[in-house]
Formats: C-alpha cells, structure tokens, sequence
C-alpha cells in the first residue's frame, strides 16, 4: 500500500458557494452583464465560511468540483470507492486493453501481510506470481486480453481518475474514511483529505469528516464502537502523501521532454 499516490488535478473549490448565495439575494443589485461579472470577481478568491458550506442547498457545492488521480489502488479498491457513489465520474485503467504479462509489482499486497506474517507473506507473493505466470503464458498462446484479465485477482494494481462535486466528495470521504472499511480505502481516502488540507483548506476538508467525527455515527446496530481519529494535520502525513501542483509536474515533464 505504500506505494499508493494522490495527486489533485483541478478544482474549483473556491468562492464560487459565496458568488451562488449573494446571487441569489442580490437580483435587484444586478442590473447589467457587468454588475454580474463584478459580483463574481468581489467572491470567486474568498474563502466560504463552514456555515455556508454546512447548509441543506447542495445546489451551491454541486458547482464547485475536484478531480483526483490515484496511483497503485487495487482492483478492489476501485471497486469500493466506486460503490455508491452515483453522481461521480470514474475511469481507470482497463484490463481489456492492457497487458500485464511483464509489469513488475503488479498486485497491491494488503497491510496485514506484515513483517509479522513474513511467511504468508511470501507465499501471497508466490501465488501472484503464479497467476501472473498463467496470464502471460495465455497471451504468449494468442488469447485475447480481454479474455485472460478473468484470470487476474482483485489485488491488480491500477490507475483511477476520480471527478465530483463537493457534495458528492463529501459523501465518499465520510463514507469510506469510516473504521469498517478496507484498510485500503480508507488510506486513500486519508491521502485526499490531507491533499485538501494542504492545497484547499481546512474548512473544506473539515467537512468531508466521518459523522462520528461530530455529530455520532449514522449506522446503528452496524456501528463499529470505535470514533474514527482524523490524523490528517499531522506532520507525519505529509512525507506519505504525493500533493505537488498539477501544473508544476506538468512543467516539469515539458521541460524534460525538450532537453
């Protein structure tokens, strides 16, 4: 898992909450294009307050969206953050069209195969290995990789690109960073929160909170009895989670590309 990296690539979570409500109370105000475009200039920099974030009007956070990339999840994983998430859009990297047979490290190894369990620990990466062995020897003998990527486990190492709306990430970042999830899951759904953190804000990270964070767990007979501990301002999370600017790498990479 450690291997696992998040990186946000755009977003607009900004004043644009602040611009959605003044518009809405300030129609006799508005009197041309240009009042409109002042009006927006005077919020689209400012920092919306808890409160305003916190209302019932979902309308005024479905307008401001994120979108994320995550390295190195499992198969599983993305199937995980996937469920119940209606009005967020996914894509990842497809097993019909790619072809593992050579790639090294291809399958996430859960963080219960420790340094304690060594020794199931090395037989887990033998059976991988095993698989993988069959996956290219059946692609060596011309099956489609269509039909060979049924023989690859739920640890497959993947790529997930992940686009929503703060409404919606607040509903997967409460859902997922909750005590009963896959370690996994969870993990990731910490690297997102302390990506917000340090590039967005505490106040919308703040939001994004299991309810047992603040307001008692919602699962009932199903709660797991264990408060979820927000670890994410820590320092120690910094040097696990990949943050750098989108437009910096991009840089970058351009200016590798020319030399």
């Amino acid at each position: 898992m450690n291997k696992i990296k998040i990186v946000i690539l755009n977003h607009s979570f900004n004043g644009m909450p602040i611009f959605l409500a003044r518009l809405t109370q300030r129609g006799h105000q508005i009197n041309s294009m240009n009042d409109l475009l002042k009006l927006y200039a005077e919020c689209i920099d400012k920092e919306p307050s808890k409160e305003l974030l916190s209302l019932p009007h979902t309308t005024i956070q479905r307008m401001c969206t994120m979108t994320v990339a995550i390295y190195g999840l499992s198969t599983k994983a993305v199937s995980q953050l996937r469920t119940h998430a209606k009005r967020a859009t996914f894509i990842s990297t497809s097993t019909q069209y790619s072809d593992y047979s050579n790639v090294e490290d291809a399958f996430v190894i859960p963080d219960g195969l420790g340094d304690a369990e060594y020794t199931k620990y090395l037989y887990f990466i033998d059976k991988a290995k095993d698989v993988q062995k069959a996956y290219s020897m059946l692609i060596d003998c011309g099956v489609d990789k269509d039909d060979v990527s049924y023989l690859l486990p739920q640890g497959l190492r993947k790529c997930l690109i992940v686009h929503a709306n703060f409404a919606d990430w607040k509903y997967i970042l409460s859902t997922r960073l909750c005590n009963r999830n896959t370690r996994e899951v969870q993990y990731i759904c910490e690297l997102i929160l302390q990506a917000m953190r340090l590039q967005i804000g505490d106040v919308w990270a703040d939001l994004c909170l299991p309810s047992c964070c603040y307001d008692g767990c919602k699962e009932g007979k199903f709660c797991c009895g264990h408060k979820y501990e927000d670890t994410s301002k820590q320092a120690i999370f910094q040097s696990r989670v990949s943050t750098p600017d989108c437009a910096e790498v991009l840089e970058t990479n351009k200016n590798e590309i020319r030399s």
